[in-house]
């Protein structure tokens, strides 16, 4: 395992680990079923989204689209399949489908920050640093007791939306189409969301 590797499975080991401890809603003898599903969405996400953006590149090397070692992981394609995975699985279990975005929101932005690092092993995305430290500086500001009465999910989608948005600035390197950012659309999306969610009496119905 290279350290590109060892630094993304530190990341998830942490994500497991902080969800084992706080989940009181999925039966613990579901728990591993569960997170199994959310290891396979993050997966097939994070690099759907690098091939897709880089198919150019990967419709002529299509042995390389299965080699994640090499780095080429979309942060964004991950947490769409996660939430949409959730959001198959909330339906199935009937469980709150915000409940469980709440559950694994609060540890996500320092999972991000410690995943960034893997980008330095990598010697790619020049600006993963500012990321690695505005997502560490998100985390304290979502565990903050004086902001407890907002839903980690909220205070996560407007944080790392507006984060990403405003580093799409200083990146030359992700997906555009006429250029436009990607990545700058879903990080509106996430904060306009993020601002919706904050509303109680909308949240409580999911």
């Amino acid at each position: 395992m290279n350290l590109y590797g060892l630094v993304i499975g530190i990341a998830i080991a942490i994500g497991i680990e902080y969800f084992s401890k706080h989940n009181h809603i999925i039966p613990k003898n579901k728990e591993s079923i569960f997170l199994f599903g959310i290891l396979l969405s993050t997966l097939f996400g994070a690099r759907a989204y690098h091939v897709i953006d880089q198919w150019s590149f990967y419709s002529l090397n299509p042995s390389l689209i299965i080699q994640t070692w090499r780095g080429g992981l979309g942060i964004y394609g991950a947490i769409l399949a996660v939430v949409f995975y959730i959001f198959i699985y909330s339906k199935i279990s009937r469980i709150s489908f915000l409940s469980i975005l709440n559950l694994i929101t609060p540890i996500l932005p320092l999972c991000q920050s410690i995943g960034r690092l893997g980008n330095f092993f990598n010697r790619e995305i020049p600006t993963w640093w500012i990321e690695a430290s505005l997502n560490l500086i998100l985390f304290f500001i979502i565990k903050s007791k004086k902001l407890s009465n907002f839903s980690s999910t909220s205070l996560y989608l407007i944080g790392y939306g507006s984060i990403r948005f405003f580093i799409e600035f200083l990146r030359d390197d992700t997906w555009t189409i006429e250029n436009i950012k990607i990545a700058q659309i879903i990080s509106i999306i996430f904060v306009l969301t993020g601002i919706f969610l904050l509303k109680k009496p909308f949240c409580e119905r999911f």
